[in-house]
């Protein structure tokens, strides 16, 4: 039965036993049968709460777990800022506590750049003469 839910097979199942039972004086070979029948509900309900026990530790497993992992990075945070303000930021021993200590600061020395030479615009011919600046600053 594909694309029924568990609880409804099991749903099915047992509404099959229940209208079952009044007619087995009837039908004497279904007697194996309506036990099979109920043995399987039982057996399904019992995995069903099972389920759903499992199911309510593993959330509570869950939310332990993360507790215990912010706990963790909290401690692991303090402990690393006292072992740098101890060695020290840079201090390469910081490795071998699993810290990366903080990178040099390594000045560029200062390169001058030089602009390129101006070489004299030379108006083509029949070109409008270049426009002055406003020596006005006022404007």
């Amino acid at each position: 039965m594909p694309g029924i839910s568990f609880r409804k097979i099991v749903s099915f199942c047992e509404l099959l036993s229940t209208n079952l039972k009044p007619h087995l004086p009837d039908m004497p070979h279904l007697q194996e049968e309506s036990a099979g029948l109920d043995a399987l509900v039982t057996d399904a309900k019992a995995l069903d709460n099972e389920q759903q026990i499992l199911r309510g530790r593993l959330k509570e497993i869950t939310r332990l777990r993360r507790e215990s992992e912010l706990r963790g990075q909290d401690l692991r945070s303090r402990v690393a800022a006292q072992l740098r303000g101890k060695l020290g930021f840079q201090n390469e021993n910081l490795l071998g506590f699993g810290i990366p200590p903080r990178k040099r600061v390594r000045k560029k020395p200062e390169t001058q750049v030089k602009p390129p030479p101006a070489t004299p615009a030379v108006p083509a011919k029949g070109a409008a003469p270049p426009a002055v600046a406003n020596p006005d600053p006022a404007q």
